[in-house]
């Protein structure tokens, strides 16, 4: 092979390596279809093991809210300063589980498909944008039940109700973010799926969840500055006016795309950057 043959010869590439930032985005839109299949693949899967289908789907989240409700409502008695404690405790609850599924099932998604990893070459961030997407719709049930609770509790609908699907839009791509983050660090430190739950426990006790921060919290304050850059706290207030109204939060509002925004640019480049070793680990 003469000298000019050999340069005109393609650059042999390891099949694993990562593709620039460009082609690499280009590639996941191409397979968005597998993002939509492999979501609602799962969905399917877990009302065939269930035994109640898709009637759990709907019993499963009201079966929480009640156990949270006793405990927290009427035995704990943090219902200071809210009128509607039940859908109160039903919004902050279900806000913020969507984060912590998203985030525990991100954590998995690497580590869970290793096997398809060294055998096909994809754009791995497909993995945790699926699972993200999974629990998005997953969520959907709740939603049912949340305006359920509404409407037996004496809330008059109204337009404003709307406003929760941009709100869980900024949730979702802020969850997108720590899911992709959580992958990639259980595949240096496989016990943060194990440490996670722990984590989410202490986020729930410091972002309003289970009780009005406003009774608590002195006004001005450093604590309430606390709360207020708690992206958690953001988007629970942010979904509790659209569903019980009151003023609405616009301060939180800007805070939340900020956080939303940074973690997904920041979630996506560091996971990227650990690209070519998720199928060599």
């Amino acid at each position: 092979m003469s000298v000019e043959t050999r340069s005109r010869a393609p650059e042999l590439r390891d099949v694993h390596a990562s593709s620039k930032l460009g082609p690499y985005l280009a590639d996941l839109w191409t397979r968005r279809s597998y993002i939509w299949y492999v979501a609602t693949n799962e969905l399917r899967q877990r009302q065939i093991t269930s035994v109640l289908g898709n009637l759990w789907h709907l019993l499963n989240p009201a079966l929480t809210i009640g156990v949270y409700y006793v405990i927290f409502g009427l035995v704990l008695k943090t219902t200071r300063g809210v009128e509607n404690f039940f859908l109160f405790l039903t919004v902050g609850l279900f806000v913020f589980q969507f984060t912590q599924k998203a985030t525990i099932d991100g954590a998995k998604s690497i580590v869970t498909n290793k096997g398809l990893i060294k055998a096909v070459q994809f754009p791995r961030a497909l993995l945790p944008i699926s699972s993200t997407v999974t629990e998005l719709l997953a969520m959907a049930p709740n939603f049912v039940v949340l305006y359920a609770v509404a409407l037996l509790s004496g809330v008059t609908p109204s337009v404003r109700w709307l406003s929760m699907i941009p709100i869980i839009g900024i949730q979702f791509v802020f969850s997108l973010g720590t899911a992709m983050i959580a992958a990639r660090m259980t595949t240096h430190f496989i016990d943060t799926i194990q440490i996670l739950p722990f984590i989410f426990r202490l986020i729930l006790y410091g972002s309003g969840v289970i009780f009005n921060v406003d009774s608590y919290v002195e006004s001005g304050g450093i604590a309430e500055l606390i709360f207020k850059l708690n992206p958690i706290y953001c988007f629970i207030t942010l979904a509790r006016w659209s569903v019980m109204g009151g003023e609405f939060p616009a301060t939180l509002m800007v805070i939340a795309i900020g956080w939303s925004v940074a973690m997904l640019v920041g979630g996506f480049l560091w996971f990227r950057a650990a690209e070519e070793r998720y199928a060599r680990d």
